[in-house]
Order: structure tokens, then C-alpha cells, then sequence
């Protein structure tokens, strides 16, 4: 568990909230069939989400260079600026996080979430002194065309890890033949998972960690991602 501090440093700040499961493309999917899902519906609740409270409006004129003169603001200024040229916008967070030196916290695109005008960028930022509202940006994926982002739309998501404990870590090939015949599907489970497919169903044996007999076969370290802000 990571316990990590965060301040407001402006007036018309970002707003933080837990991430929601729901995602408007799985409701458009029939009868919700994306929710059956559990890798996708697990990874919807990782991290936090930073939304703005205002509608933001933008146009690029799909020039690439270092002046900040190709990007149009329409409407929410406050939130966004486009100093950062080459085709790219920042958000103004109004967000400060302090949290320990083992901790270091990622920005990311929401999990699952999709905005077809830009794509906010991945970074690594060492909270435990940097000095300054946390900083994100985003490439602008359509040129001389309004990009829309509406209000209390989820822009981008925050998530602690620890680099120091993924520092080194290794992956090893080994042998296929190191592997026991109970470490495969049986054809029995494949024919069965293949036959509710077929016929537009889930197994949700993934998700319940069983086998088609209903048989345990392990466990997940975690069934929901439990996050919480306090203010």
C-alpha cells in the first residue's frame, strides 16, 4: 500500500478521483459483454484519474516546431497551454504529490479509455522532491480539426510504483519441457470455453480462477483494485 500526499496549488486545479470500471465503449458492446472481461475490467481501476471540470477545446494546424504558434486554445486555457510545441499541449494539474524516495509515480492514458484527438504521454516523475505541480502533457493525433475534451472526462490516469523494486528484475527463458501437462488446458476446457464463445456466452472461469469443472486452480492477488482519495 502506498500512502502518498497531494496538494492543490491553483485555483482551477485537475480533479482527482478513483478510477470508475465503467468505460462508455464497454456499455456500447452487446448486453455489456465487455464487463465479462476480468483482465480489462481489473486494469479500468488502476490508478487515479485527473479530469477538469471545464470543457477544453483546441485545433492544430498540423505544423511540428518548436513554437508554441501552431496550437489554437477555442476554450479552457485555464487547464491547458501550448509552450511544449511540436504538435503537443500540457495540462495545467494545479496537482503537487510528495511521496517517499522508493516511490516514484507514473502518468499514463486511463486505462481502457480512449480519445481518438490525442494521446497523453507516459512518464516517470520522482515525486519525492520534485518541486512543481505534476506535470503532463499530450500529442495531438489530428491536424486542423476541433479536439473536444469534455468536462469531467477522465485525460489521464497517476499510479505509484516503486523503480527501485523493479530495478534488475529479470526475465529467463526455460525449456518447454520444464512444464507439466496440468500447466496446459486440457482439450476438454478449450472445447468447452470455445462452445459458450460460440454461442455469445462467457466462461468466467478466468475470472473465478477455476476450470470448467468448477475446480479451484488458484487464486488472483487481488479481484478489485481498491483506491481512495481523502480530502
Amino acid at each position: 500500500m502506498y500512502n502518498i500526499q497531494a496538494y492543490t496549488t491553483r485555483e482551477g486545479h485537475g480533479e482527482l478521483d478513483t478510477m470508475p470500471i465503467k468505460r462508455p465503449w464497454m456499455d456500447e458492446t452487446y448486453d455489456a459483454h465487455a464487463y465479462h472481461c476480468f483482465p480489462v475490467t481489473l486494469a479500468n481501476g488502476l490508478g487515479w484519474s485527473i479530469s477538469f471540470p471545464e470543457e477544453i477545446r483546441f485545433i492544430w494546424d498540423g505544423i511540428s516546431d518548436s513554437t508554441p504558434d501552431h496550437v489554437k486554445i477555442i476554450s479552457g486555457d485555464k487547464y491547458i497551454h501550448t509552450g511544449r510545441a511540436n504538435g503537443t499541449i500540457s495540462f495545467n494539474t494545479g496537482l503537487m504529490f510528495r511521496t517517499p524516495e522508493d516511490v516514484s509515480l507514473v502518468t499514463m492514458p486511463v486505462p481502457n479509455y480512449f480519445h481518438s484527438g490525442f494521446q497523453p504521454f507516459t512518464t516517470l516523475i520522482s515525486t519525492s522532491f520534485f518541486k512543481g505541480e505534476l506535470p503532463a502533457a499530450a500529442r495531438i493525433l489530428k491536424a486542423n480539426e476541433e479536439i473536444v475534451i469534455e468536462a469531467n472526462t477522465p485525460v489521464l490516469s497517476v499510479l505509484p510504483i516503486s523503480l527501485g523494486a523493479l530495478q534488475n528484475s529479470e526475465i529467463t527463458f526455460h525449456p518447454l519441457s520444464d512444464l507439466k501437462s496440468s500447466d496446459f488446458a486440457s482439450a476438454e476446457y478449450s472445447n468447452k470455453v470455445y462452445e459458450l464463445n460460440r454461442q455469445g456466452k462467457w466462461s468466467d472461469y478466468y475470472r473465478n480462477a477455476t476450470d470448467h469443472l468448477g475446480n479451484s486452480i488458484g487464486s488472483h492477488e487481488v479481484k478489485s483494485i481498491k483506491l481512495r482519495v481523502n480530502r
